[in-house]
């Protein structure tokens, strides 16, 4: 919940322009004084004094006093450091609006950073959403190996190689000894293949773990190999047996990881579409879909849990969204990329569970 507000935000940020550089961006590091950043800023406010344009100067000393004066409120640095966005946001010439807002990072940040610029400076921030819960996928046998990520609820295709090991059997009048020696020696240097793609994919990222999956015992015999560096072994979370390789072999990797992903977006998504999807099919009366028909339950009052699509529209997403909030209803966001997320957002982006059987 707190994601999908920050996210929210940082969407509205990314929607202001300024008409010169008075939009003002400071990210303070986790265990960084405030106290400096202050003074920072108040020698900043100082060079400020000597940009040419009124307004401008205008805007930008405003912007500094102001976020000068919330830090002043602040005792000590959140835990994971803070960012501060401030700056003129008025659509009229000559009529400014000054606005600050403050977020705390959803991990520990070591980036310091100022910048005045005619856009607020979101991207750091964004990217520290998609940190530290992210899977690393592989699925492979001997013909073909692919790799991918597993963000949230979405899987993402990053590489795909094939290899050239041939079939078990010599087609010509290769002794069977040499062409087995060939064939081992084809297979060594497809696991070095793999181990090296993987290093180049997923070394010092921030993962949540690594599964590895795939028909037979070539997964098995490439994790013995000693080929994958410590550090990518040592985050292996689970080894499954599948049947394809390709980009559906990375779905299917997922869908019999659910141990492994038990606490993990995509699984959680997944069982409560699929109970929404059961009562649907019982045709209970104990669930409504699309907007209007869940708006009429909000207004009754009627609703145990609302599920709303990434993909509905931002006016109906935050309209259901910060309802289901003030209410006080259980409400979750589910993401379009999944196969069960497009079930709801093909219902028309928005469901709810209710307390007791529809009468509409």
């Amino acid at each position: 919940m707190e994601e999908f507000e920050a996210l929210n935000l940082i969407r509205k940020l990314e929607s202001v322009r300024g008409r010169h550089t008075e939009l003002v961006t400071v990210y303070v590091p986790a265990g960084f004084s405030l106290d400096i950043i202050r003074s920072h800023l108040l020698e900043e406010k100082g060079t400020a004094t000597n940009i040419k344009d009124r307004n401008t100067r205008k805007n930008v000393i405003d912007a500094l006093e102001k976020i000068v004066n919330e830090l002043k409120l602040i005792r000590s640095t959140p835990e994971n450091g803070l960012v501060v966005f401030c700056g003129n946001i008025s659509e009229k010439e000559g009529e400014p609006d000054i606005e600050v807002w403050e977020v705390e990072p959803p991990a520990k940040s070591n980036i310091r950073l100022y910048r005045c610029d005619q856009t607020f400076i979101t991207e750091p921030l964004k990217a520290m959403y998609s940190q530290g819960n992210a899977f690393a996928l592989i699925v492979l046998d001997l013909r073909e190996a692919t790799f991918g990520l597993l963000e949230g609820a979405r899987i993402t295709v990053l590489k795909h190689i094939k290899s050239l090991v041939p079939g078990k059997f010599s087609k010509g009048g290769q002794s069977a000894m040499r062409f087995s020696r060939e064939r081992e020696g084809l297979i060594r240097d497809f696991y070095k293949e793999i181990a090296e793609t993987a290093k180049n994919l997923f070394f010092g990222k921030e993962l949540a773990g690594i599964i590895v999956g795939g028909p037979g015992p070539a997964k098995d015999n490439f994790l013995e190999s000693g080929y994958l560096i410590t550090n990518l072994k040592n985050q292996i979370k689970g080894i499954k047996s599948i049947s394809y390789t390709d980009e559906s072999g990375l779905r299917e990797l997922v869908e019999k990881s659910g141990d492994i992903l038990a606490s993990e977006r995509i699984t959680i998504e997944k069982e409560l579409v699929q109970k929404l999807m059961a009562s649907i099919s019982r045709n209970d009366n104990m669930s409504v879909y699309g907007v209007e028909q869940t708006r009429m339950e909000l207004k009754n009052d009627n609703i145990e849990m609302l599920l709303i699509s990434s993909g509905l529209n931002d006016q109906d997403r935050n309209e259901f969204y910060y309802a289901g909030k003030e209410k006080g209803l259980k409400t979750e966001i589910i993401s379009k990329e999944s196969s069960d997320g497009l079930q709801l957002y093909n219902l028309g982006g928005v469901a709810a569970l209710l307390k007791r059987p529809s009468k509409h």
